[in-house]
């Protein structure tokens, strides 16, 4: 299987008390559902979020990049973005197992699929198709 996580990580800067509060209940939550599931029962980890991995957001990634990178399975980030194109890349040297991906900007992502490969393959496989006006 694949173990699905989807935390409410935003660019958009709140209340500095709100931020951190967010942020510290994310990792707890994610930390729990990590807990919650053996590692050998998924294969790989998907999380959603909004925001693109940065520093401004690291009360939530730095504990939890610094736990899935020791899982040795591949862990993709599926996040929004405000503005630019579709991009495939890795966020965190530290962390080879951790891949994100930037969707194209400002919800102008067509439908895709996304196959999540067995041992052996492209832990992740994108098909992507261009955006109609029925998708807008």
């Amino acid at each position: 299987g694949v173990l699905f996580l989807s935390v409410h990580i935003v660019e958009a800067e709140t209340d500095s008390i709100e931020w951190t509060t967010r942020h510290e209940r994310n990792v707890m939550w994610t930390k729990e559902k990590l807990s919650q599931y053996e590692p050998s029962s998924y294969r790989a980890l998907v999380i959603f979020g909004h925001a693109a991995p940065s520093s401004k957001q690291g009360e939530y990634f730095w504990p939890v990049v610094d736990q899935v990178k020791d899982l040795e399975k591949p862990v993709l980030y599926l996040h929004a973005n405000a503005e630019g194109a579709f991009q495939r890349y890795r966020p965190f040297g530290e962390a080879d197992n951790f891949e994100a991906v930037q969707l194209e900007r400002r919800g102008e992502e067509a439908p895709m699929k996304v196959v999540v490969g067995m041992k052996g393959m492209d832990p992740f496989s994108f098909t992507r198709r261009e955006p109609t006006a029925r998708d807008r």
